[in-house]
């Protein structure tokens, strides 16, 4: 039955193929046709885009192959976003292209694309379209909980440091056989002696990287202890800046990585601090010895009539001080460390619940009431976890997509004729 129903795919395929030769079939997927002029018009833009102006056969060859992967992908992502209802809308359509356009400027999208405008908007569709499928059947089913985040901040916390390292990448990606994965390790091995001979890691990673990064010569940027995969970061600790590692197989293909830079900084400190609620009564400072005792009569009767934390919020609340004290204002929760030096020595042997003496502060004579202390955690920590769990976020829905991906391909009827 599987070999009838390939027949019978191949045949509606003979059937509906353009004739002309340079429209000969260089795939069918399930029961779609690629042809070579697409094929052809894909690879052409492709080596525009990332900066291969005289490829040699090798390099030629190289795109072309990745530049149908990309084709037969795009096709089971448009026949999978058909069975699932998904589609994209022409204003949809539309936006993408405005988008990539802006991004990337007129000058530069028609020197990327002239002459080639429809092979560029169909790729561009064809992106836009897979986020939507990701968006919608993907990304919902990722999960990332603040305690595995803040357990990974705690393990960056102990060292008391973090390791940011700069990174270049060539990706292949995992195969569904062993054969297969066999065939990508005897390619990125190969791919490594070439450097190590003197190629250009970017000139290989534009020609043969499956990653988006291929595009920027496999740069992917800055990372963080604990952002990229494990067997990634266990032979980047190996690296000096310039080396390129062994083949490193992860659970989303092969790679080789370069480390470009590396640089030591100190992580969010996640121990509770102390905080304080101060209000601060303030006017500018009498000049005058006889005015400065009139300014402290003025305190001790407003202050004499405050001493609970809830007169205290009220009368700021209502601010009662414009007319005799309009530089007071509440600060808050705040830490000592947060403080200039005058007012946090003005603080340091005043308890909660209480007013300090007078004291002068940036030209103004001032009291402050420390309202109460809490302990609380450091008010960058919850930016930063925000930031680490978006990070373990996008790299498990970047994984997921990849399996997804595979999954719709080991599913597939594929004839490759290439």
């Amino acid at each position: 039955m599987r070999l009838l129903t390939a027949l019978t795919v191949m045949a509606c395929a003979l059937l509906i193929a353009p004739t002309h030769a340079a429209d000969r079939i260089a795939a069918v997927v399930n029961d779609q046709v690629i042809t070579y002029s697409q094929l052809q018009s894909r690879a052409e833009l492709n080596l525009r885009q990332v900066g291969i102006v005289n490829p040699t056969q090798q390099q030629r060859d190289a795109v072309t192959k990745r530049s149908l992967s990309n084709l037969i992908d795009e096709e089971l992502q448009r026949q999978y976003a058909k069975t699932a209802g998904l589609s994209l809308g022409k204003k949809e359509r539309e936006d993408a292209i405005a988008l990539v356009r802006k991004t990337m400027g007129e000058a530069t999208w028609s020197q990327l694309t002239g002459g080639m405008e429809p092979a560029a908007e169909e790729k561009i569709a064809a992106e836009a379209l897979w986020q939507k499928i990701i968006g919608n059947q993907v990304a919902p089913r990722v999960q990332v909980s603040t305690p595995e985040a803040d357990r990974l901040i705690a393990e960056l916390g102990k060292s008391r440091k973090v390791e940011d390292r700069e990174i270049s990448i060539i990706m292949l990606e995992g195969a569904a056989d062993a054969d297969a994965n066999k065939a990508q390790l005897q390619k990125l091995t190969e791919l490594k002696d070439k450097i190590t001979a003197g190629e250009s890691f970017s000139d290989l990673a534009r020609a043969h990287s499956d990653d988006k990064s291929a595009i920027n010569g496999g740069k992917l940027g800055w990372f963080g202890t604990g952002q990229l995969n494990p067997q990634l970061e266990e032979s980047l600790d190996t690296l000096t800046v310039g080396q390129v590692s062994e083949p490193i197989r992860t659970p989303d293909g092969w790679y080789l990585v370069r480390l470009d830079n590396s640089r030591t900084s100190t992580p969010v400190d996640i121990n509770p601090q102390t905080q304080l609620e101060l209000f601060l009564l303030a006017t500018p400072a009498a000049k005058e010895k006889d005015a400065a005792k009139e300014q402290e009569k003025a305190f001790e009767a407003i202050t004499d009539g405050l001493k609970t934390r809830d007169d205290v919020f009220k009368y700021f609340s209502e601010a009662g001080y414009k007319e005799t004290f309009p530089a007071s204002t509440a600060l808050g929760w705040v830490t000592q460390n947060d403080l200039e030096n005058d007012l946090a020595q003005a603080i340091v042997k005043t308890k909660p619940g209480r007013w300090t003496k007078t004291v002068t502060l940036n030209g103004n004579a001032a009291r402050i009431f420390i309202g109460d202390t809490r302990q609380a955690m450091a008010e960058n920590l919850n930016a930063y976890r925000d930031r680490v769990l978006k990070s373990m976020f996008n790299n498990r829905v970047e994984l997921e997509s990849r399996r997804f991906l595979q999954n719709l391909r080991q599913r597939a009827f594929l004839d490759i004729r290439l």
